[in-house]
């Protein structure tokens, strides 16, 4: 009985083992786990197929190179053969056809040459292309992206490397070509008309900010910067510039003076410091300094001979600041004027006691600038920083010029300037011309024929009635 207990415990003992050596001991897989070892085998499947079709390609392509080898060899043996051969006699004149005929048939036909570079064209298209390749494991399994290995190391190493492309997917191939698009190149017309759209200069610098954002602009500061934000008016007799004219015919008070007057100017008008802070919009502070001199030449009838003395000479200096704001410009301006006059006149006129001198004050004012269709506009207002009782406070001015932007190397200008003064009861001084400006840069040459009408522009006698016709020549020099 003790036996037959022993052999039953030690037959189910026996069966345990055997039963926990069959049942897995490992525990279920997760979702995640469960698609990683999906993705493992997937990509170990994958790469068996780069595998079996890199090695059929390699094979493919030594089977291509050893056929062009015996090809090659071939040639080259019927080369050899053809000049091992003894050099036939000439035929006989009866049958002179017979010959070429015989070698066309024994002598193998030879490729010509235009045959051999469609041959070459042929092969170079159809031996593969070595570039390297990489791996690239895909994000998700419904959209494989392209696959390009290398050989593995147990394939026997081949001469010339092949990369292996598997088939793209349509969505992939459309992205291919839609990065590499061809980039549409601006015609040469397209581009002529974009530079004439850029004749207008930019004044700023801005910074360029990423798409979504704010851009950043940040001020750009110049000193003795070039050009002018409030162009110099040219016609303004007191503007501070550089010109001489020649005044044959002079009237005062209605009195035809017996000679001419020559008026000269020495001046020039300079930005010292600049600040942009955006396209179109910029401020200048700006001086300017001007010497305006005039000269009597006449017959002295007494001494009989030409002379040639100074009249007056009257001297500004200037503060300014100017303002751009688009097509918009403003001009600020404090100036200081003082007159005196020459020696000779004094001497000629015999002049012994001093007169009273209202030309010389200061002055505040303002003018707004624009230009539309090739006429600039222009208008201000101004008054005199000094007492009543020395001179009149109120000033004002307005006037038309036109140029046209040209690229010839001269082109047509004229204007009028229109002055007014409380001191000369607002009697209009006006000063026209039309003439021709010459030059492709900033600083040019204009020429004019000129005429004025209405207060003396010049001297400290600014009552008087004064008109004049000449000729002119002005330039700016900065």
């Amino acid at each position: 009985m003790r036996k037959m207990l022993s052999v039953l415990l030690l037959s189910f003992l026996a069966g345990t083992l055997a039963l926990a050596q069959q049942t897995p001991t490992t525990r279920p897989l997760t979702p995640a786990e469960q698609r990683q070892k999906e993705k493992i085998e997937r990509e170990i499947q994958r790469e068996r197929q780069i595998r079996a079709e890199w090695a059929q390609k390699q094979r493919e392509y030594e089977a291509k190179q050893a056929e062009k080898e015996r090809q090659k060899q071939a040639r080259k043996a019927g080369k050899t053969q053809e000049v091992a051969e003894p050099p036939k006699t000439k035929p006989a004149p009866a049958a002179p056809t017979t010959a070429p005929e015989e070698s066309t048939v024994t002598k193998p036909a030879e490729p010509t040459r235009k045959e051999k570079r469609e041959r070459r064209k042929k092969e170079e298209k159809t031996e593969p292309v070595v570039t390297p390749t990489t791996t690239s494991v895909p994000a998700e399994a419904n959209h494989p992206e392209t696959v390009e290995t290398a050989p593995p190391s147990t394939v026997a190493e081949p001469v010339k490397a092949e990369p292996v492309k598997v088939a793209k997917p349509e969505k992939v191939e459309r992205k291919k070509k839609e990065k590499t698009a061809p980039i549409e190149v601006a015609k040469p017309e397209r581009v002529k008309r974009q530079k004439r759209a850029r004749v207008e200069p930019v004044d700023s610098v801005a910074a360029a900010a990423p798409v979504g954002e704010t851009a950043v602009v940040r001020p750009r500061r110049e000193f003795l910067p070039k050009g002018h934000l409030f162009e110099p008016i040219l016609l303004d007799p007191l503007e501070a510039q550089t010109y001489g004219s020649v005044l044959p015919g002079y009237w005062t008070e209605g009195k035809k003076y017996a000679g001419s007057i020559v008026p000269f100017a020495f001046g020039f008008a300079k930005p010292f410091y600049r600040r942009t802070t955006d396209a179109g919009r910029a401020e200048e502070w700006v001086l300017d300094l001007a010497s305006f001199t005039q000269f009597e030449a006449y017959h002295d009838s007494k001494l009989n001979k030409a002379r040639r003395q100074i009249v007056n000479n009257d001297y500004k200096i200037s503060i300014i600041y100017n303002i751009r704001r688009g097509i918009n410009n403003y001009r600020i301006r404090v100036y200081h004027l003082s007159s005196h006059l020459g020696d000779d006149y004094i001497y000629r006129n015999q002049i012994t006691a001093p007169s009273a001198n209202s030309v010389n004050y200061e002055l505040l004012d303002f003018t707004y600038s624009r230009t539309v269709n090739n006429l600039r506009l222009y208008g201000g207002a101004g008054v005199v920083l000094r007492k009543t009782e020395e001179r009149k406070p109120i000033s004002a001015q307005l006037g038309v010029f036109y140029k046209k932007p040209s690229e010839k190397a001269a082109r047509l200008v004229g204007g009028v300037d229109v002055k007014f003064w409380q001191q000369t009861d607002f009697r209009p001084g006006i000063h026209g011309g039309i003439g021709i400006e010459l030059g492709r840069t900033q600083n040019n040459l204009t020429f004019l024929v000129e005429g004025y009408s209405g207060f003396r522009p010049y001297s400290q006698f600014e009552d008087q009635q004064t008109s004049w016709i000449g000729a002119g020549v002005y330039l700016n020099p900065f």
